[in-house]
């Protein structure tokens, strides 16, 4: 009777460790897959406002940021937040609710945040324009807010089986991967890279 009640066990009981890296992987998939289906249109507003360089600069920058959060500031987030989130639930008995709440807050602040940067780059350059505003909105905004949402729901069925956590592991580097082509094949040309960065 044992076995049969330790073979039923919830998947909450899996371990903190485990649900730390079902969630990190989990925002960073979820992160990834809205950012795609908001780049293009997030792209196209970034460049519209400005004209020339100015727009080839713009959108750089938007998709740079893009990429630096899917590859570490995602992964960071979702681990370190998630193990927080989840030890509380663990430990301190914290419903799931609250952590839901709570890990959508830190989401909430980690997507403002990068919208926010990228916004302050634009202004160093030329007065920030509302076509920079929305690209902000859907490139930066909308995929962390969706993650921030999403994120923990997913996470008991992500980290109940091997098979769940392997397939969205490989989803997510697939994730990272592709964000990282896309902000490489709109890299500019060498020369031009050093005024990108401002120098």
């Amino acid at each position: 009777m044992s076995v049969h009640i330790a073979s039923v066990a919830p998947a909450g009981a899996a371990p903190v460790a485990r649900r730390a890296l079902a969630t990190a992987i989990s925002f960073v998939v979820i992160y990834g897959v809205t950012f795609a289906f908001f780049a293009p249109p997030a792209t196209a507003l970034a460049a519209s406002g400005t004209s020339g360089f100015s727009a080839a600069n713009s959108s750089f920058a938007l998709l740079l940021l893009a990429a630096l959060t899917v590859t570490f500031g995602a992964t960071i987030f979702g681990y370190t937040v998630g193990w927080r989130v989840q030890s509380d639930m663990r430990r301190r008995g914290t419903s799931e609710a609250r952590a839901i709440y709570e890990f959508a807050m830190l989401g909430a602040i980690l997507s403002l945040s990068t919208a926010g940067l990228y916004l302050a780059l634009m202004s160093m350059s030329a007065p920030l324009t509302v076509s920079e505003l929305g690209a902000a909105a859907l490139a930066l905004v909308v995929p962390g807010m969706a993650a921030a949402l999403f994120t923990l729901p997913v996470v008991d069925h992500v980290a109940a089986k091997n098979r769940e956590m392997i397939a969205t592991s490989l989803s997510a580097l697939v994730v990272i991967v592709l964000t990282n082509y896309l902000i490489a094949s709109s890299l500019p040309s060498l020369a031009d890279l050093p005024r990108l960065m401002g120098f």
